[in-house]
């Protein structure tokens, strides 16, 4: 009874009958050359998918041959180019705050900027070739900035960054005359024309950028930023302050002090408007206590003066009040 239960668990095995055992077929081994000659062409065989394998990698690798490394970096740790020229109202115009908000919404910039390795700098790694809105965005939102890494040498990065800025439109003309004079002062090209040559940049155009750069700051400051001063103002402004430097210093410094539109600050510094020089003082315009500008007083160049009001400044029941003004002022 037992050994029936035993038998249905499956406990007892009977043998099997001879000739009937179950049998394992091994792995022959690998049958080894006899002879030198054939070892060697058995080394050879064996070696033959390795070298092809070590073949198409290589070919993969040289596909990426010269590109630019991309990765993530600290924009603390990035430095502006030395040649960059960027007025701090750059950084607080509407351009840029929507920019900054772009980069905010994706998480970083989508588009990297370019960056080259500094050597023994203890607070930074890398200097910005091109990309410094983006890279001063990222800073601003505490986050990392994409950027490609390439060793370059300093009239590349010059190269690189003016053709960046040229095509996106970045600098103004004032700011890319800054960056071509500064290029031109450490004698990085031996020339204006070189430098045009080497940038591709139209040598009309740089000439006019170094005149803008070259202004003196008295004139750059009669303007209420100098992003909006335009490429053909440059020899306008630079023979006004030629033939008349204290005039038109006196002339800078007094319209600093108003809120005048950049063409009203170009004719008054250039005497544009009807060959009339403005007065070189204080009084140049007359406010209103709204703000508004009701007159203006000027000279011509025979030294005539001229009193010109605005549309309505005067009423016409006042025009006796104020002839009767002027005669008591004249005596």
């Amino acid at each position: 009874m037992a050994k029936k239960l035993f038998e249905k668990a499956g406990l007892i095995h009977h043998p099997l009958p001879v000739g009937s055992e179950r049998r394992t077929e091994l792995p022959k081994p690998e049958a080894k050359p006899k002879t030198a000659p054939g070892a060697m062409m058995h080394f050879l065989a064996s070696q033959s998918d390795a070298i092809k394998e070590a073949e198409e990698l290589k070919t993969r690798l040289e596909a990426f041959d010269g590109a630019s490394v991309v990765r993530a970096v600290d924009p603390s740790r990035v430095v502006a180019s030395k040649w960059a020229n960027r007025h701090a109202s750059t950084f607080e115009s509407p351009e840029f705050i929507k920019l900054r908000e772009e980069i905010r919404q994706s998480g970083g910039n989508v588009q990297p900027i370019k960056v080259r390795p500094l050597a023994g700098r203890e607070d930074a790694d890398f200097e910005i070739v091109f990309g410094h809105r983006r890279h001063r965005a990222c800073l601003d939102l505490a986050l990392p900035v994409l950027a490609m890494v390439e060793a370059v040498s300093d009239t590349e990065l010059f190269a690189a960054m003016d053709r960046e800025n040229r095509q996106r439109k970045d600098l103004s003309p004032w700011e890319q005359g800054l960056m071509y004079r500064k290029a031109l002062d450490d004698g990085l090209y031996p020339s204006l024309r070189r430098l045009a040559e080497v940038v591709g940049a139209d040598p009309g155009n740089v000439s006019k950028a170094l005149t803008l750069a070259r202004l003196p700051d008295a004139v750059i400051e009669a303007f209420q930023t100098p992003l909006v001063i335009q490429y053909n103002w440059g020899p306008a402004l630079s023979l006004a302050v030629q033939k008349d430097p204290e005039g038109t210093m006196a002339r800078a410094r007094a319209i600093a002090l108003k809120k005048l539109g950049p063409r009203q600050v170009l004719n008054a510094l250039t005497g544009a408007v009807g060959g009339v020089v403005p007065y070189n003082s204080s009084d140049l315009t007359i406010t209103s206590t709204d703000g508004k500008r009701v007159a203006r007083i000027s000279h011509d160049a025979d030294g005539k003066s001229a009193v010109v009001f605005g549309k309505g400044a005067v009423a016409e029941a006042r025009r006796d009040e104020l002839r009767g003004l002027i005669a008591s002022f004249l005596g």
